[in-house]
């Protein structure tokens, strides 16, 4: 072997080494921690904890959890509280004239003042109790000091003993109620698992764009390694001159693929920045995760997993027992209107005294003064062809039964899906060990090329075309790894166990995101 031979060899095998450490730091994980703090070492779980803690999407739809059980409270406390209940104050002062335009016409201050409250209590039957209670006072002649005060009540009492009453139309509004509020949770989760995916995508992305410019910054060291070896050759007069133009346009090939690498890993990385809404100057070093196999469950059971923990499925199950609901309603809504009323006035209403303890003592303690009655009220509606109650019944009804329809598709499509994502996960799998020997024989078959261009049986042309395939090979590598992961993340998405694999919990109480264990630093993708 020459000296110019030689050297090429050490140069190439020294590039090789640089090549193998550069790829072993960059995508099993880290060597040391970055320098001055400037660079971010990041996992896929630190990437997926910053979006959740910073997603503003998420954190205003926590900031709606209040109202939502604001509303679920209300509708549980609608058979307890009175509904509306209002307190109304007025005082007025003022002066007027006493017989106007008479020889003894003179002014008179005054004093008026009232307080009324009124208030509506529901009961559990669809009956309600409404009461009133007025209480008045005035000083007619403020020189005389005379007082005039009244109070008066008054309660009635509502049935319905047809269309809109009995306890279960009455009880659907509760669960009416407490259904919307689980849909709520279930669209929580599913804003939750859309977070976590984005994340997951986005360090992926930019990992991925890591490992792509590695490659290229590799293959332009070994391009200009051929290059320098190019130029002993042909200086010994052991080549062409004209053999170094292909050494050249490589460097200069190499050289716009580093280029591209480097401007697709910025763009990575602020869409990686914009996922986490973290400051757009951040620069990251992203871990490797952990790329063994992960068994699937078997088709039977990850149905059942995905049937138990699909938020969509979950939410179309919700919606068809609330239009089972309103129809259960509507039909009862079909009844003629039958109230049973019954109540009572102040027969003695008006009627003042001197003391407001006198005027209440009088209002609520003399029975014999009071006007009572209770009867029934029927409204039957003249029908010429259908009345509003009977259309709503029927279009109710037919909801229900495109409902049905709509989830026996859902079903297939998801079993579809399940099985789907299963197969993807042993074919993604099995393309990845199939990439990585690709890889390995194409350094192989490069390192006997360059031993065949260092004794003079082959061609510059025919190396070039060794290294480009390890380039390819490396690429289609990277990507293989990529569509693994993903693969393993698509099926914790399609079962519906995303919250289940990194651990959080989600309850109608919290108002944060609580996750009930430490994450997998490295891959918490298991279903």
């Amino acid at each position: 072997m020459s000296i110019s031979a030689e050297k090429y060899v050490k140069t190439f095998s020294i590039v090789m080494l640089l090549t193998a450490f550069v790829l072993a730091w960059t995508f099993p994980g880290y060597g040391q921690e970055p320098a001055k703090n400037l660079v971010r070492k990041m996992t896929v779980a630190d990437a997926v904890f910053i979006a959740l803690t910073n997603n503003v999407t998420l954190r205003g739809r926590y900031l709606d959890r209040y109202l939502d059980r604001i509303n679920l409270q209300e509708a549980e406390r609608q058979y307890y509280l009175p509904t509306d209940p209002k307190l109304t104050l007025s005082l007025n002062r003022g002066s007027k004239f006493a017989a106007p335009n008479t020889a003894n016409s003179v002014r008179t201050d005054y004093l008026e003042g009232s307080g009324n409250f009124t208030a509506t209590l529901a009961i559990p039957t669809g009956g309600t109790v409404d009461f009133t209670w007025n209480n008045s006072g005035a000083r007619p002649d403020m020189d005389q000091g005379l007082n005039n005060y009244s109070s008066d009540w008054s309660a009635t009492f509502t049935q319905p003993l047809l269309k809109g009453g009995g306890l279960d139309n009455q009880a659907y509004k509760v669960r009416f109620a407490r259904i919307t509020e689980e849909n709520n949770i279930l669209s929580l989760k599913s804003l939750i698992t859309g977070t976590i995916g984005t994340a997951i995508s986005a360090f992926r992305a930019y990992k991925d764009a890591e490992r792509s410019l590695v490659i290229a910054e590799m293959g332009l060291v070994r391009a200009k390694a051929l290059y320098e070896y190019n130029k002993d050759m042909i200086a010994a007069g052991r080549l062409a001159g004209t053999e170094i133009v292909q050494a050249q346009a490589d460097i200069s090939s190499q050289e716009s693929s580093v280029i591209r690498a480097k401007n697709s890993l910025d763009s990575a990385r602020l869409t990686l920045v914009s996922a986490l809404y973290i400051d757009k100057n951040t620069k990251f070093e992203a871990v490797d995760e952990n790329q063994e196999l992960v068994s699937p469950p078997p088709l039977e059971e990850a149905l059942a997993l995905a049937f138990q923990y699909r938020t969509d499925y979950l939410q179309e199950i919700k919606n068809i027992e609330i239009i089972k609901l309103q129809l259960k309603n509507a039909k009862r809504n079909m009844l003629w209107q039958l109230d049973f009323t019954a109540g009572t006035t102040d027969g003695a209403a008006g009627t003042f005294f001197d003391s407001y303890d006198a005027a209440a003592r009088r209002a609520f303690r003399t029975a014999q003064e009071r006007d009572w009655y209770a009867g029934l009220n029927l409204t039957i509606p003249i029908v010429y062809y259908m009345t509003s109650d009977i259309k709503n019944y029927l279009t109710i009804k037919n909801n229900l039964e495109k409902a049905n329809l709509n989830l026996e598709k859902f079903k297939l499509d998801m079993e579809i899906e399940v099985q789907n994502a299963l197969r993807n996960v042993d074919s993604s799998y099995r393309s990845l060990k199939s990439a990585t020997l690709s890889r390995e024989l194409s350094e192989k078959k490069l390192q006997i090329e360059k031993e065949k261009l260092g004794a003079g049986r082959t061609t510059n042309f025919q190396f070039v075309s060794f290294q480009r395939d390890l380039t390819q090979a490396q690429s289609a590598e990277v990507k293989a790894r990529t569509d693994y992961l993903t693969s393993l993340t698509s099926l914790d998405a399609t079962l519906g166990t995303t919250l289940a694999t990194w651990n959080i919990d989600v309850r109608k109480e919290d108002d944060q995101i609580k996750q009930t264990s430490v994450i997998n630093e490295t891959n918490p993708s298991k279903p």
